[in-house]
């Protein structure tokens, strides 16, 4: 479930956006839980991470205030983005066009490198 999200769903969260940021995840496949021993509780899933590179970064302190910005927009789910971020942010959120009533979840990859670029 976690690779199939980080893969394929439009809902994003602080691991499928770390993934993304430095390639392009593809589900492979589901290995049943019976193919390892002692086989655990849950299948797991096989997910390939393609043209892995840092080129969404334009400098270390642009990928430092990435992962700050994310982990502020995740800090609390349930608020929308612009309460989690504050009025710091207020200016970026017209800037990069996003709904002030958008959830942390809903934003893809792209308008958050633009909200850290900020």
């Amino acid at each position: 479930e976690v690779a199939e999200r980080i893969a394929k769903s439009q809902k994003e969260s602080i691991l499928s956006l770390s993934v993304k940021a430095y390639g392009t995840p593809v589900y492979i496949k589901t290995v049943p839980a019976g193919a390892f021993s002692p086989p655990p509780n849950v299948d797991s899933a096989i997910l390939l991470v393609q043209n892995i590179s840092r080129n969404n970064f334009t400098h270390t302190t642009h990928e430092a205030q990435f992962f700050d910005v994310v982990k502020r927009g995740f800090a609390q789910k349930r608020k929308l983005l612009k309460s989690n971020l504050g009025s710091d942010y207020a200016a970026a959120f017209a800037r990069v066009g996003l709904d002030e009533k958008i959830r942390a979840e809903d934003v893809p990859l792209q308008d958050w490198l633009a909200l850290a670029a900020s």
